[in-house]
């Protein structure tokens, strides 16, 4: 059966309509319900229940529910914990840093990469030689979490493992690795990183120059310049440039 085109523009407008009234509708609902009920909701028998609880929890930023959220960090459910640890981390409140800790050794994956990424927004110094630990993780996406969170706490004791991180088997890590070392600025991975201007990945060759960037040592323009004008992606290309003129090495 032929739908006529009219037919069609009709029913994208009908579509928007439904999706920008079930967000008006959700927000309503979002504005009506306090923290105190998704405290509650925490202890709800479904467990589907209890992880968007921790969830909205995180996106209200409500210091008070710390104390509900660490408990449910040890719930039965991976996805619960999982939802609070990304929640403890969004709320920033360094009384969660030892649980998220302990946390780093969950069974779940998941669970380990949240509590990773909460540890890396609450920069506790503590958690660094916790997450360093973490880049030998079974599990790359737990590796590559470990390594962001090791750049936004920008403690130099992570140079080495993250350089070490660069040769990871995956891009994710190696893209991670690259960010976290611009993040510290420590001249001693730049030698690393030039090597990274020819990785096989392309978001890891980005990473690696705009580190380069970051860590502003003249060392590197020789190479920068060479991926300017040699490298088989004009993105890479371009962004070669633009770094290279903002530091004035062109």
């Amino acid at each position: 059966m032929k739908i006529r085109v009219k037919e069609v523009c009709v029913l994208k407008h009908r579509l928007a309509f439904v999706f920008a009234l079930n967000l008006i509708v959700l927000g309503v609902a979002a504005i009506g319900v306090d923290s105190d009920q998704y405290t509650q909701d925490l202890k709800d028998e479904d467990s589907s229940v209890r992880a968007q609880a921790a969830m909205a929890l995180g996106e209200l930023n409500d210091a008070e529910s710390v104390d509900s959220l660490l408990l449910a960090l040890k719930d039965e459910n991976s996805s619960v914990r999982s939802e609070s640890a990304k929640a403890l981390g969004w709320i920033g409140d360094d009384r969660a840093s030892d649980q998220l800790i302990q946390a780093l050794n969950d069974p779940d994956w998941d669970v380990r990469s949240s509590s990773a990424l909460a540890l890396g927004h609450i920069k506790n110094p503590n958690a660094v030689d916790p997450l360093i630990q973490l880049l030998s993780d079974e599990n790359s996406l737990v590796r590559a979490s470990a390594a962001g969170a090791l750049g936004k706490i920008g403690n130099e004791e992570a140079v080495d493992p993250l350089i070490q991180a660069l040769s990871d088997e995956d891009p994710r890590v190696r893209y991670e690795a690259a960010k976290a070392l611009g993040d510290i600025k420590d001249s001693r991975s730049v030698d690393a990183l030039v090597k990274s201007l020819n990785d096989s990945d392309v978001s890891v060759r980005y990473w690696a120059i705009i580190a380069l960037g970051n860590i502003n040592d003249s060392r590197a323009a020789e190479y920068l310049i060479r991926t300017s004008t040699e490298d088989e992606d004009d993105y890479i290309r371009n962004a070669a440039s633009i770094v290279l003129n903002e530091k004035g090495w062109s």
